[in-house]
């Protein structure tokens, strides 16, 4: 419950940049025009998305919130959830738009998009996305927004590397592919272990960051 309050409170936060978060989920919807490939257009909507991540910590930062983050009933591990949370709300809500949006402009352009590629393309945004942010709000947490800024652009050189696999994919990746589809349990197992791993890796970091700063 106190961490579904913490989120609140950055969904709050966001109230200065509701402009800039609707540019955010439109823009993908140009960028798939160009290319006209849905998981590159989900995954171009997820990198845009985690570049907003910064948006909470700036606001904080310029209204010195820390004061009111020490006297708030919930704990410092609470706060940091939250924050997770509403990062992940806002991913879901990017992939969202995206998922619905984006296939219906592939189709208006005569571009037959199933449904298992849309699952696919979702889930290959979201994984992207959880693995942006668990690597940004840690540095955010111990560089601040404005010395941190620089990890802000993180996604650019995950989309770039998304791009280039798609494009150079070889045989090597192929056979990967190929194995895990095979048995059907052992992709989703190994992606649950993955995502598990790097959210509470983050999670944890994030965590001692804060209790070790000094406001």
């Amino acid at each position: 419950m106190k961490i579904w309050k913490a989120a609140k409170l950055d969904f709050n936060l966001l109230k200065y940049y509701y402009k800039s978060i609707c540019f955010t989920l439109l823009i993908p919807l140009a960028f798939i025009l160009l290319y006209r490939t849905l998981a590159v257009g989900i995954s171009f909507a997820m990198f845009m998305m985690a570049m907003s991540s910064i948006y909470t910590f700036s606001v904080a930062d310029k209204n010195d919130m820390q004061r009111l983050y020490r006297i708030l009933p919930v704990s410092v591990k609470a706060l940091v959830c939250g924050k997770y949370l509403h990062a992940f709300l806002m991913g879901i809500l990017a992939v969202s738009v995206s998922g619905i949006l984006q296939p219906m402009i592939l189709g208006m352009l005569g571009v037959n998009v199933s449904g298992k590629e849309v699952m696919t393309a979702v889930l290959a945004g979201m994984v992207l996305y959880i693995t942006y942010v668990c690597f940004q709000i840690p540095a955010y947490y111990k560089f601040g927004p404005i010395k941190g800024r620089v990890f802000m652009y993180v996604p650019v050189v995950g989309i770039l590397l998304t791009m280039f696999v798609v494009e150079k994919a070889d045989i090597r990746t192929g056979v990967l592919f190929r194995m895990i589809s095979e048995n059907r349990y052992l992709g989703p197992c190994l992606l649950v272990l993955y995502l598990a791993a790097v959210v509470c890796i983050s999670i944890g970091i994030s965590v001692r960051i804060s209790k070790n700063k000094e406001w």
